[in-house]
C-alpha cells in the first residue's frame, strides 16, 4: 500500500528541546552508527538488518549527504543511540527521511524535538516547504507531524483511497474532521 504524504510550509518551529539526559550526534561514518541505525529502523521501516538497507536508503538516497543530513539522539547515561532521522534538501523542498526511535524512549518527546531540529536544518538550508511520507499505522508519528504543522496531502486521482485513509487516521487520533488537506502536495 502506498504511504501517506504530508507537507508543511516553512514557518517558525515550536520550541521543543530534547529531554534532559539526551543529545544529538551527527553521523560520522562509524561502523557502530550504521549498526545502530539498522537496529533502530528494523521492523518499523526496514524488513531486515542487512547493511544494504543503509546503503540503499541513506548512502544512495538522492541529495542526501550523511555527514550533513543524518543524525542520532544519544542517551547520555548509557551512550546508546535511541533515535534517528535525516533532513534532506531537494532544492527548495525539504524531506524528513527515515524517522525511527527505540520503543523504550517513545512518548518522552524525543520525536517532537528531533522533528523540530530537522525542520530547522532544512529551513537554514533554504527549503521553503518540507514533505514526508508515513504509514497509516504509525499513529504516534503522525500525531507528532500534525502537531508540528504538517498537513495531509490528498492526491487528485479519483481512484485513490488516500482521503478515506486519512479520515480514518484522523478519527483514530481524535483530530477534528475539518483539518486542512493539501491537494497533490508538490510545488
Amino acid at each position: 500500500m502506498k504511504q501517506l504524504s504530508m507537507r508543511r510550509e516553512s514557518a517558525p518551529v515550536k520550541s521543543r528541546e530534547l529531554p534532559q539526559g539526551y543529545f544529538y550526534e551527527a553521523y560520522s561514518g562509524k561502523r557502530e552508527q550504521i549498526d545502530d541505525w539498522l537496529e533502530l529502523c528494523f521492523e518499523a521501516l526496514i524488513p531486515t538488518k542487512e547493511e544494504k538497507w543503509f546503503t540503499d536508503t541513506i548512502l544512495q538516497y538522492p541529495d542526501l549527504c550523511p555527514e550533513r543530513d543524518l543524525f542520532f539522539v544519544i542517551e547520555q547515561s548509557t551512550g546508546r543511540r535511541v533515535a534517528t532521522t535525516a533532513a534532506v534538501c531537494h532544492g527548495k523542498e525539504g524531506y524528513i527521511h527515515m524517522v525511527a526511535a527505540a520503543p523504550d524512549v517513545r512518548g518522552k518527546g524525543i520525536g517532537h524535538a528531533m522533528l523540530r531540529y530537522a525542520l530547522q536544518m532544512l529551513e537554514a538550508r533554504g527549503c521553503t516547504y518540507s514533505v514526508l511520507t508515513t504509514d497509516d499505522f504509525r499513529l504516534a508519528a503522525i500525531k507528532t507531524y500534525l502537531d508540528a504543522g504538517f498537513v495531509p496531502v490528498i492526491e487528485q486521482d479519483p481512484e485513490s483511497d488516500v482521503r478515506m485513509r486519512w479520515e480514518k487516521v484522523l478519527a483514530e487520533l481524535h483530530y477534528a474532521r475539518d483539518i486542512q488537506f493539501k491537494e497533490n502536495g508538490h510545488g
